[in-house]
């Protein structure tokens, strides 16, 4: 049972987001566009007006990395190995640091956060507050778009379920990564321009790894859950981090 406290806090956030037309648009379009239109458009182009299945392997003499081996015999194996992960990660971690950073940074700017220090609350709840409801918003916005992408993948044979289950984890997992990073950024940054270049910073190496894993770690979804335990396990490492620094001094800085 969530605490009134909390509960409060975050009715408190979610006017503040519904505020800010800027922050909103961004947190969808994004997603939209990396989820749903991009995956959507290529999937479709992949599986439309031919038999993929009577299309020639590839020259015997091809290089291909191990991630994407399966590509001599299937033409759709570089929707699994490759794009669909990749496209899955970076819908995951868009929104969380969108709205991290809006509502941590908006906040100290404008020097509402002050109110909050003066209210009977405890900085445990402020935080929680925060993070439920940037799980929310993103769980909502991203979670909607990946059942239809599912929808797709399973009516155009593209995967299994147990694929499209091991990319939910995936999700799941990016979602925790950039929440986590996304709320420390947040708090170690002054304003809005240093948050953004710092999650910019942290952003570009997490997608070249992620290109880097599904590329050279053999296939068949050990990859994907590769990469599910890589993010998990720096969300738990950034929360710890989170946790040690964050204080009501470092709120209103």
């Amino acid at each position: 049972m969530i605490a009134r406290e909390v509960r409060i806090l975050m009715a408190k956030e979610w006017r503040h987001l519904l505020r800010s037309r800027g922050a909103m648009l961004t947190a969808l379009f994004l997603p939209v566009l990396f989820l749903l239109i991009i995956p959507g458009t290529q999937m479709l182009a992949l599986t439309a007006g031919a038999d993929l299945s009577n299309n020639p392997p590839l020259p015997a003499d091809a290089a291909l990395p191990p991630g994407l081996a399966a590509l001599e015999d299937d033409p759709k194996a570089v929707m699994r190995a490759l794009l669909l992960p990749l496209f899955v990660t970076i819908g995951g971690l868009m929104v969380p640091s969108i709205t991290a950073i809006y509502t941590m940074i908006a906040e100290r700017e404008n020097r509402t956060i002050e109110l909050l220090v003066a209210l009977p609350v405890r900085i445990g709840q402020i935080l929680l507050a925060k993070l439920l409801v940037i799980v929310m918003l993103a769980g909502g916005i991203t979670f909607t778009l990946f059942l239809i992408d599912a929808v797709m993948i399973l009516l155009l044979e593209i995967g299994s379920l147990s694929y499209v289950l091991s990319l939910l984890v995936l999700l799941i997992a990016a979602l925790a990564y950039s929440t986590a990073s996304a709320l420390l950024l947040s708090l170690l940054a002054r304003d809005f321009r240093t948050a953004n270049n710092l999650s910019g910073a942290l952003l570009v190496p997490t997608i070249f790894l992620c290109v880097g894993v599904l590329l050279f770690v053999p296939g068949g979804g050990f990859q994907i859950l590769l990469l599910a335990t890589m993010f998990v396990l720096a969300a738990v490492i950034a929360t710890v981090i989170a946790l040690r620094v964050v204080t009501f001094e470092r709120l209103l800085r």
